[in-house]
């Protein structure tokens, strides 16, 4: 089983590819978190993502968010 750490380092990778980064610097960064969903959604459903891609940036902002807020109830 992945560590943690492994997990989020190839999520990262992921996001790093010149396909995927150009993707979500267009449809999610500086934008809200709230409709990161729905972006996800629109871009595999479009075959702009696929499956993996989209699992890893929804865990990339997941882990951004957590950060962002730890400790907030």
């Amino acid at each position: 089983m992945k560590k943690k750490e492994e997990l989020i380092k190839e999520c990262a990778k992921i996001l790093q590819s010149p396909k995927v980064s150009k993707w979500y610097k267009e449809y999610l960064e500086a934008k809200s978190q709230v409709y990161t969903i729905d972006s996800l959604e629109f871009g595999v459903s479009r075959g702009k993502l696929t499956l993996r891609e989209a699992l890893s940036i929804a865990l990339i902002v997941g882990v951004q968010w957590n950060i962002k807020f730890e400790g907030v109830p």
